[in-house]
């Protein structure tokens, strides 16, 4: 990911491992056939299938299984930097009512790598392809961060196509954000890269999240003692998926909506990493949050300005105010659905009428 990229707005520093790359001073290493250290063992209880989407490109898609009586399907979206894999725990938290599929966008994990084809609508053209080979005529899509972008084109112009659609901090990722002036990046070391261990370990204490080992591993090359040396992803997609994106109408939506996002402040610590930033860089940082934080209220607001049939979105903003809620919402970072997890599957499974409660 560029520099430029990483906003608050989005919370793209907790995507800083797609940095990996050019901190490791391997961006030519694409290809994750080498070697893979032990802990890459996936236990997931998916089935793994390769689905064409276009001549030549594939795309992994994951398949937890589950409910089929209702003949509904929960479609999961990553963010940027993420494959399908980051959501090995969070699938089974719906496999009791709905069959669950995640899709790992061309260009990542173990998806084809082409040269092109990663503008929005390419890549919503994806997700239709897999639906078609796969039978599944609506779902549900669950999407996280950059996947905002692909689950509004999705409710705007394949509606026939969309049950209901979750938003999991993901926003408009179009409007003015290539405008906001750049964040500091977490400042990972040399040192975090010397194993998968020690990697998850710097992000737990930078970003605020640990993600599966599943998603790690396909996200990156390793060498032959276990050092992460490169990214399994081609140094120019992720500038190239913004250069593609697209302006999003939430008018055009029709199928109901449930949006939950971090809310950031100006008057807080920001972001995990910012206690470990140099002085010169919290000085940057203090500079160019007010515009993250400004950008992101305006996002939150537009999504829910408009809903079906003049009936707003259900919004919920972490952490929740008391006594609104008794669950522990104080510690929220971009990745709700890990470290809010408790929370967002209860919203989620009152959102598609899910029962609470087993009887």
């Amino acid at each position: 990911m560029e520099h430029s990229q990483i906003t608050g707005a989005l919370g793209k520093a907790a995507l800083a491992m797609t940095l990996l790359f050019t901190v490791c001073g391997n961006d030519a290493a694409q290809s994750n056939a080498a070697y893979k250290p032990p802990e890459c063992v996936d236990n997931s209880s998916h089935k793994v299938r390769f689905v064409e989407v276009a001549p030549g490109v594939e795309l992994e898609v994951l398949d937890w299984g589950g409910e089929k009586t209702r003949k509904s399907t929960m479609v999961l979206l990553t963010g940027l930097g993420d494959n399908a894999h980051v959501y090995d725990e969070f699938a089974l938290q719906f496999t009791d009512y709905l069959r669950v599929i995640g899709i790992t966008r061309r260009g990542f994990g173990q998806s084809s790598k082409p040269e092109g084809g990663y503008d929005l609508s390419s890549r919503v053209q994806d997700i239709i392809a897999v639906l078609k080979a796969l039978n599944i005529s609506q779902a549900v899509f669950v999407g996280h961060s950059l996947a905002g972008d692909e689950l509004s084109m999705l409710g705007s112009a394949y509606p026939n196509h969309v049950e209901k659609l979750v938003y999991l901090d993901a926003y408009d990722d179009y409007f003015d954000n290539s405008q906001l002036p750049a964040l500091p990046p977490p400042p990972f070391t040399a040192a975090d890269f010397k194993s998968l261990e020690r990697f998850q370990a710097a992000s737990a204490r930078l970003t605020g999240t640990r993600k599966t080992n599943a998603d790690i591993c396909d996200s990156f090359v390793f060498g032959a003692s276990g050092e992460i040396v490169g990214s399994t992803t081609p140094a120019d997609v992720q500038q190239t998926i913004f250069a593609g994106s697209g302006p999003v109408d939430f008018k055009q939506i029709q199928a109901p909506r449930l949006g939950i996002f971090k809310l950031q402040f100006i008057d807080e610590p920001r972001q995990p990493y910012y206690a470990y930033l140099d002085i010169a860089d919290r000085a940057e940082f203090d500079k160019n949050w007010p515009a993250s934080v400004a950008w992101q209220q305006d996002a939150i607001q537009r999504f829910e300005s408009y809903g079906r049939n003049g009936i707003k979105p259900i919004v919920f903003t972490l952490p929740l105010p008391e006594p609104v809620v008794q669950q522990p919402t104080a510690v929220t970072y971009h990745y709700i659905y890990i470290n809010n997890e408790a929370f967002v599957v209860e919203e989620m499974r009152k959102f598609l009428g899910i029962l609470l409660v087993v009887k």
